[in-house]
């Protein structure tokens, strides 16, 4: 027998693909047996506590550190004097042309830039200690001009980062057919201005760290709480000067991620420095005020986009000029520039056929927390722009939003666009005539024209969307990027025909373990208790970029059924000779391994398992034995899903409140491994559209001071206002992915707010009111009524 690559073997059976398996993970969470950074202790560890900035924009006069460092139970205060000569901070920048570099520094080194950047580090005994002990941090600030304004930072005046030659941190464009004829020759042209407000991602649990460097070995092991240990352990590598092979990243349970926790922080390495200072393990456990102060921010936008329209509502030109509002500096390592960037380039036409077309980016630094990924980066706000101002089309023109979208949408797929990118396939067009089914439009009508006769305003806001996913090597350079992107996988048999899965993919609470552990079953052709996966514990494991882009399911799980698969060649051949047939006519099914047609003739998998094992008889003509194999796996050309999204709501005209009465989904993430995740993926992402179109703002005074840092303040969508849900999916599988399968993690936050942006507008269109920024407050609401009504 022999075991070459291109040996005929029957086709995978998907007995676990597509079936709603109960997550694993959730016993354990749920019953509080869960073990977050928090709960990670080690024999000596020392706890690290951040002084933060006071002051939005500030010059720092001295420090004074002695009260703090004679403090009980104080082992050490570090400011920038001894941390910049180990590390001089991390540079950062989005690779493409038009954006300035900026170097964030671990602690501010003479000019603190916005309100909540690290100044000092306290390590003491116990939290407690340090915590006293910072209060006893002296500093001298100098205040200086706060720049908040993204208009005011573009037009000139103060600068944010002195470093900076200006407040313009990234400035690109891009114009592709004949923009100019096209709108000199539109029948009508709509145009307007979206504000899309700043958030924060808000995992239920907030950063933190643990650091435990060994004199001796000068080995280093780091638990973090990340959705990317790799690049966590080659940022400390390169910047702590820290050999990468001495370097262990470890990731216990992870409560909630969304972007925010794939990037690198000073904190992480700031705990690195301490421990190899003090030769103790040093932890750092992040409060919420110290979260919506420093971690990164999201999503606000200046968004000025027009719509060229023919005669047949056809839309034949777009202008787009977007304005990121970036903070003081590029997160690291995603920037300040992904947001504008990824909207206007990544998602320059959203789901519609545009000939002509023109967008220009920027980015402007300003005096508040760094600006990163969050879920579904750029697109968000850029579908929000393309949707809004289609429905304010829609309503000029007298016609359904469906109906405007049907008669611009994509209608005919492979589509290669004006930009170059191909769109294989999809269900663009059938997703539209979907939603509309899904949600009765008909009825909806009725029911509002009742309510309305009654004095109760329903809307009804729709928001189709297109999302690149699984992102790649292939995603990144189509659109103009250098990234690479690939993840690694492990699968292993053991004699006895149970599967160990190590990946380098985390998990924060999307069901990833339970996906993996299904494909690699239905490969194997094992029972899904026989597989366990160990997703991303340790940088040890095999090499994942991260959980970002949509990316697990495709990329993860194309590097299993890569590594599944060629074990399942060694089984098919193995169980061909044990049963005297053909290899193509083997099925593996139900732990058994038996021939196609006479199930009778089978053997288990433990048995094959076992022979290939400990059986010379089967290691004839070069057979591979080994039953643990690795590959990688990144996608040869881009992925897209699609779908559409509605709310139904009704406001209060008297209160400015918002009462969400149903949410609806259509999805195409090609083929679903487990549909119960699916559409948990989409509740959770959908009521967080929500907040961030209704509750959730992050607001600065005029001095850079942050002035929402509680969840007082901070609204989120809670459980009492998270509306039922009705889906729809639809199955395109992709032409070039193993098992068709596309990402999704991020669609649900992708086209919410747009949609709920355009429902309660709808409901406020007797008045004559548009709101054009989010997040759509009471006040905002009660203010834009009684404009309308004056």
């Amino acid at each position: 027998m022999t075991d070459r690559p291109h040996t005929v073997v029957p086709p995978v059976r998907a007995r676990h693909i597509g079936a709603s398996v109960p997550r694993r993970e959730d016993p354990k969470l749920l019953t509080g047996r869960g073990r977050y950074l928090a709960d990670t202790t080690l024999p000596g560890e020392l706890q690290m506590v951040v002084v933060r900035s006071q002051e939005g924009h500030a010059r720092i006069g001295s420090i004074d550190v002695e009260a703090a460092r004679a403090s009980a139970g104080v082992h050490a205060v570090l400011t920038a004097a001894e941390v910049t000569p180990i590390c001089a901070g991390m540079e950062g920048a989005l690779a493409v042309e038009g954006c300035e570099t900026t170097v964030m520094p671990l602690l501010a080194d003479g000019v603190t830039r916005y309100a909540g950047e690290p100044v000092a580090v306290v390590v003491a005994e116990s939290r407690a200690a340090a915590e006293d002990a910072a209060d006893r941090v002296l500093v001298d600030y100098e205040s200086l001009p706060a720049v908040t304004d993204p208009d005011a930072a573009l037009a000139g005046g103060p600068l944010a980062n002195d470093t900076l030659e200006s407040n313009l941190a990234l400035s690109g464009a891009a114009s592709y057919g004949d923009v100019e004829a096209a709108f000199a020759s539109a029948a009508r042209v709509v145009r307007a201005r979206y504000h899309t407000g700043r958030v924060s991602p808000l995992p239920v649990e907030a950063r933190g760290c643990l650091a435990e460097f060994t004199w001796g070995t000068e080995e280093l092991r780091l638990w973090t709480s990340t959705q990317a240990p790799h690049l966590v352990g080659y940022f400390v590598s390169l910047h702590l000067g820290i050999p990468e092979h001495l370097i262990e990243v470890l990731t216990p349970d992870t409560g909630g991620g969304f972007g925010l926790k794939a990037h690198v922080y000073p904190e992480e390495l700031l705990v690195c420095i301490a421990s190899r200072e003090l030769d103790r393990p040093v932890k750092w456990v992040e409060d919420r005020r110290e979260h919506l102060l420093a971690s990164i921010h999201a999503h606000e936008q200046l968004i000025d986009i027009a719509y060229a329209i023919d005669a047949e509502g056809r839309i034949t030109g777009q202008r787009l000029d977007a304005l990121g509002d970036g903070g003081a500096y590029h997160s690291i390592p995603w920037s300040m520039a992904v947001e504008p960037w990824c909207g206007a380039v990544m998602n320059a036409h959203g789901v519609y056929d545009i000939p002509n077309f023109e967008y220009t980016y920027k980015a402007v630094a300003t005096n508040k927390s760094p600006v990163g990924a969050y879920r579904g980066v750029g697109y968000m706000s850029g579908n929000l722009v393309h949707e809004a101002l289609a429905d304010e089309a829609a309503r000029e023109l007298g016609i359904s939003p469906f109906e405007f979208r049907r008669r611009n949408v994509v209608r005919s797929l492979p589509f290669t666009n004006p930009q170059g990118i191909t769109y294989e396939e999809g269900s663009w067009a059938e997703s539209i005539d979907a939603l509309e089914r899904l949600v009765d439009y008909d009825a909806f009508l009725e029911r509002q024209r009742r309510g309305r006769e009654e004095g109760r305003y329903l809307g009804l806001g729709i928001s189709v969307f297109v999302e690149s996913c699984g992102e790649s090597t292939a995603t990144s350079q189509a659109f103009g990027l250098g990234d690479t992107y690939f993840d690694s996988a492990t699968v292993k048999m053991e004699p006895q025909g149970k599967v160990t899965v190590t990946t380098g993919l985390t998990t924060q609470g999307q069901g990833n373990r339970i996906t993996m552990a299904q494909i690699a079953a239905d490969v194997l052709g094992v029972e899904i208790d026989d597989v366990v996966v160990r997703c991303g514990e340790s940088s040890k494991y095999a090499y994942g970029t991260g959980t970002i882009g949509s990316r697990a399911a495709v990329v993860a799980g194309g590097a299993v059924m890569r590594a599944g698969d060629a074990i399942r060649r060694r089984l098919v051949q193995v169980a061909a000779g044990m049963l005297e047939v053909a290899p193509f006519d083997i099925v593996l099914e139900d732990g058994k391994a038996f021939v196609n047609g006479a199930p009778e003739r089978s053997v288990t998998i433990a048995d094959v398992a076992t022979a290939i094992y400990y059986d010379d008889a089967v290691r004839t003509d070069g057979f591979e034995t080994e039953l643990e194999v690795t590959t990688n796996y990144d996608p040869a050309r881009p992925i897209f899903s699609n779908g559409a999204h509605a709310f139904i709501v009704e406001v209060d005209v008297e209160t400015g409140l918002v009462r969400v009465e149903r949410a609806f989904a259509v999805e195409d993430c090609g083929t679903m491994i487990n549909p119960a995740v699916v559409e948990g993926q989409i509740r959770g992402g959908m009521t967080q559209g929500l907040g961030a179109a209704l509750f959730e703002e992050l607001v600065y005074d005029e001095s850079g001071q942050l002035l929402t840092t509680n969840l007082a303040d901070y609204l989120v969508p809670t459980m009492d206002v998270a509306p039922p849900f009705s889906f729809h999916h639809i199955e395109t599988p992709s032409s070039h992915t193993p098992g068709g399968i596309k990402g999704m993690g991020e669609s649900g936050l992708i086209a919410s707010p747009g949609a709920m942006l355009n429902a309660v507008n709808d409901a406020l269109s007797p008045f004559g009111v548009t709101l054009r920024r989010t997040p759509m407050t009471p006040e905002r609401i009660l203010d834009a009524l009684a404009l309308a009504r004056a």
